[in-house]
């Protein structure tokens, strides 16, 4: 059954389109490639990894829920220099929440473009300091052309960062602002697979599950209201594919 499944994804991608990139991400090949990608794709969309264990062992693939786990952090430091796209943007909705991991809380700042609903930058943070706003703000400013408005809810520790910047900044209940909100419900819809929390100690793990999840969100996930990904193109596990070629 698992070769109908390698035959699907080689029509995908043809594997001599398989570059040196995608070799190196799985040095070890005793599990095809095909099947760490194709699992982590679903892992993403919001399998559980028990579950997605479960299906590999039906198709004939012998892979524990801690193997899919170690895969889909090697594909979050791949996926971190492709998860944002700098282009020109009118404003920027930014906010703030917090999840509980193994090692105590920690804020998770997002900023979305309501204009195309794209995911411009996640920050992870142990504080909700003036200064943690500030490098989250600067960050997402790199994936940003021009200079724009910044809209928040009104929490004290925007305002001096936004001035320091040179950012309008408009506070805001409603409106724009639901973006935002609705993101943060979709990555809480998807941490609640944990129990809403991350089984993690370590920033980094945090930081490569964060930038896979938002690739997929960006490039690969379907949005009614935009008719596609937020960032353009085709979208689908056909962009998850190529980009790891």
């Amino acid at each position: 059954m698992f070769e109908k499944l390698r035959g699907f994804l080689s029509r995908l991608l043809p594997i001599k389109r398989w570059g040196k990139r995608i070799k190196d991400l799985f040095p070890r090949n005793r599990v095809a490639v095909e099947a760490k990608i194709f699992s982590t794709y679903l892992y993403a969309q919001g399998s559980s990894l028990r579950k997605l264990s479960a299906l590999l062992r039906d198709l004939g693939v012998k892979a524990t829920h801690v193997s899919i786990w170690k895969w889909f952090q090697r594909l979050g430091e791949r996926l971190k220099e492709f998860a944002f796209r700098r282009r020109k943007r009118r404003c920027i909705v930014a906010d703030e929440t917090k999840i509980r991991t193994l090692n105590g809380w920690i804020f998770v700042f997002a900023a979305i473009d309501p204009e195309n609903r794209e995911m411009v930058y996640l920050h992870i943070s142990k504080h909700r300091e003036t200064i943690d706003v500030l490098r989250f703000l600067r960050r997402v400013l790199r994936y940003c052309e021009g200079n724009p408005v910044l809209v928040t809810d009104g929490g004290l520790w925007y305002r001096w960062p936004a001035k320091r910047l040179g950012l309008e900044h408009i506070v805001m209940s409603g409106g724009e602002r639901n973006y935002i909100e609705r993101w943060f419900e979709t990555f809480k819809d998807r941490l609640r697979i944990f129990d809403c929390y991350f089984p993690t100690r370590g920033f980094e793990s945090i930081e490569n599950f964060s930038s896979a999840f938002c690739f997929w969100y960006n490039e690969c996930r379907y949005h009614t209201s935009v008719k596609g990904p937020p960032s353009g193109g085709e979208g689908g596990f056909k962009t998850w594919l190529e980009v790891l070629s």
